[in-house]
């Protein structure tokens, strides 16, 4: 699966490499971003729906795809037109996100760490010029869950038991494998791995017996907990949880065209994530609502466990980044150590933070 994703990204960018530059407007550019509705990528959501692009006078859309749906549509800016969608948002980080920003569907794409790096490690010129959601080394947010009924007292009791990863580019199945080694464990042959499972078919998966845990993200592992079918067996510790973050990236060619509204979009994010810095922890903290209205919440405290939190600014770590090529390289998922000084950009940022520490 993930040798063929890595081929089908490698003609994606020769495809592109060879394409004539996009012909842009001048004024009041039109920028379309790829999204996906997640925990890592929901305060750019609340920046988009609280209108901080429009008060600047951007034209920024966000596009996006629920799972298993064969279109992108705009994402609205009415929350309640959402909030009953399950599974809204889902579209994926490499085939979906990435494809389309490379054929030009889209100006820019929210994706995670793995699908950026093999993007990147294959030549995509695309650079990643903000940091999003990122988990936290005091609380979380990924964890390994098993199902009610499945009693696990030490590492020994993990043999033999299936595990499924979520859908990913990648990260997923590296993540739970080194979990493996740091319980002893030997990830070939000691347990049964289902990979890249989508939330819905995980989720019915786990309920029905047909696997026995895995590695979970808060959001979805909080539903099954609270519903009595799984249980948190150990919360990401093994490696360092800052590992998994997003990125808004954005392709070469509308940076250097439009560098005006790059750094906009930026500059607003980042006022958003002051804000919310701003509100104190139990505002931040509220649950708005069911689980519908996850969007909305800011932060959390589930055994110990958080919600993907934003820095202020959004710089991109580099050093968490080439943390992870190292972990994709190890498991063979990217096939070189690539450098990504011409794919990083945090003068954006930086920028932004200047700007607004002038306000």
């Amino acid at each position: 699966m993930i040798v063929a994703v890595a081929i089908a990204l490698v003609i994606i960018v020769a495809v592109v490499t060879v394409a004539a530059t996009i012909i842009f407007e001048e004024k009041n550019v039109p920028v379309r971003i790829g999204y996906f509705h997640g925990g890592r990528t929901f305060l750019f959501y609340r920046a988009y729906t609280n209108g901080y692009f429009e008060d600047a006078g951007l034209n920024v859309t966000l596009v996006t795809r629920n799972l298993n749906g064969e279109s992108f549509n705009e994402v609205p800016m009415d929350y309640s037109d959402v909030q009953n969608k399950t599974y809204y948002g889902k579209a994926s980080g490499t085939d979906l996100l990435v494809g389309g920003l490379l054929t030009g569907e889209f100006d820019a794409a929210t994706v995670g760490e793995s699908a950026f790096i093999m993007a990147a490690s294959a030549g995509a010129p695309i650079v990643a010029v903000a940091s999003l959601g990122h988990d936290t080394k005091e609380k979380p947010g990924h964890a390994i869950i098993f199902r009610t009924g499945v009693q696990i007292n030490s590492s020994f009791d993990i043999r033999g038991k299936t595990l499924a990863t979520r859908r990913s580019s990648g990260g997923s199945i590296a993540l739970l494998d080194e979990f493996l080694l740091s319980e002893g464990l030997d990830p070939q042959k000691d347990v049964r791995i289902i990979e890249n499972l989508d939330e819905d078919v995980s989720e019915e998966m786990l309920k029905n017996g047909s696997i026995d845990g895995g590695f979970w993200h808060l959001l979805s592992l909080r539903r099954q907990v609270e519903a009595g079918r799984a249980y948190v067996y150990r919360r990401m510790d093994w490696v360092n949880p800052e590992l998994s973050q997003a990125l808004l990236v954005f392709r070469k060619d509308f940076v250097q065209e439009h560098p005006d509204e790059v750094q906009s979009i930026v500059t607003e994010y980042s006022r958003r994530i002051r804000y919310e810095d701003s509100l104190p922890l139990q505002e931040r903290m509220v649950r708005p609502g069911k689980d519908e209205d996850k969007a909305l919440e800011m932060a959390t405290d589930f055994l110990g466990m958080n919600l993907p939190q934003c820095d202020y600014p959004p710089l991109v770590n580099r050093t968490l980044v080439y943390e992870f090529r190292d972990l994709l390289y190890k498991y063979g998922i990217v096939d070189k150590k690539t450098g990504f000084d011409g794919n990083l950009d945090n003068s954006f940022a930086q920028k932004a933070y200047e700007q607004l520490r002038a306000r």
